[in-house]
């Protein structure tokens, strides 16, 4: 693996290896895979693991295997609870903006892309292909804290994919989301792996299985020692290491319980319509097998419940109380 990792905050970071055009269509596999996901996949987890959580402060509508739900299916459910037709949106961490296709079906009024860093040529290509097609929706991206942040519009849907978890201040974040939404809007969100489930730091067991809990379980010049032997170059960890290298070099975690995000929600006054929790076969069944990492968790985090730490990520979708 490479290294001399070196991350340049304000370096274009666009994806290369694929364009916004090549995304246009929806392949009949992953058609096919939805209606799958809906008829038979979902139907049939949601009674396999109806009680498999039993300390989550908050109604769990759908349990997943880490898979069965789309981005695409995902925004269907969306458009079902409000229509998305002539609505405004505001995308929390839009990242390259290459799943704006699925956003273009629905012909939104207005998508506003927000993201902490630059993906300048991916959002000028998106931009490119909107003029090029005559797609009559207004887009704007803006690279910018959310945090700092400010408009005097509110929005019909605020939306974020693998946003939440990486927010330090996630109370100030879902108190802008709040001033933000219309009173009848819905915030869409999905997020994870959350901090204390397997992989939680997007980077441990990259090299073995058995090591997805390193950044739990490992002191912090332990950790730092797995994390430089590690680490690939600053490319590496942008194409290939799934940027797992990047969040950890900037410690860009919530490090929050699954219940403390709900906790979060209502105390700024949301509600959550639909809740999907994603758990993880892998951490689920490591901790089943390995007694000693099992113990070792345990000692540790002595007032975490144990599934905690299986409790990969959530999908929810929020309104104003």
């Amino acid at each position: 693996m490479k290294k001399n990792f070196i991350f340049e905050k304000d370096k274009d970071i666009s994806t290369k290896h694929i364009s916004f055009e090549q995304l246009e269509n929806y392949s009949l596999r992953n058609t096919l895979r939805d209606i799958f996901d809906e008829y038979f996949r979902r139907p049939y987890y949601f009674f396999k693991y109806k009680n498999f959580f039993k300390y989550q402060d908050y109604k769990i509508d759908f349990i997943l295997p880490s898979k069965g739900f789309s981005h695409k299916s995902r925004r269907e459910k969306l458009n079902q609870m409000k229509k998305i037709h002539g609505k405004s949106i505001l995308n929390i961490g839009c990242g390259n903006a290459f799943d704006y296709h699925l956003w273009f079906k629905y012909m939104p009024k207005k998508i506003v892309g927000i993201d902490l860093l630059n993906y300048k040529n991916s959002w000028d290509s998106v931009l490119k292909y909107v003029k090029k097609k005559n797609v009559n929706i207004e887009i704007k991206f803006y690279k910018k804290d959310f945090n700092e942040f400010n408009s005097n519009e509110k929005f019909d849907f605020i939306v974020s994919d693998a946003v939440f978890e990486h927010c330090k201040d996630l109370k100030n974040v879902i108190k802008k989301c709040h001033k933000f939404l219309k009173d009848d809007g819905i915030m869409y969100a999905s997020y994870g792996p959350i901090w204390f489930s397997y992989g939680g730091d997007h980077f441990s067991g990259r090299d073995n299985m058995k090591n997805g809990y390193n950044h739990l379980i490992l002191e912090k010049k332990d950790y730092q020692k797995y994390f430089d032997f590690n680490v690939g170059s600053f490319d590496y960890e942008l194409n290939q290491g799934g940027v797992g290298g990047i969040l950890v070099k900037n410690d860009l975690f919530s490090k929050l319980l699954a219940n403390e995000y709900f906790e979060i929600f209502k105390q700024n006054n949301f509600h959550s319509e639909f809740t999907c929790v994603e758990h993880c076969p892998i951490g689920y069944e490591l901790i089943k097998k390995d007694s000693l990492l099992k113990k070792k968790l345990l000692s540790k985090y002595k007032t975490i419940y144990p599934e905690n730490f299986f409790l990969k990520s959530h999908i929810v979708y929020l309104k104003k109380i």
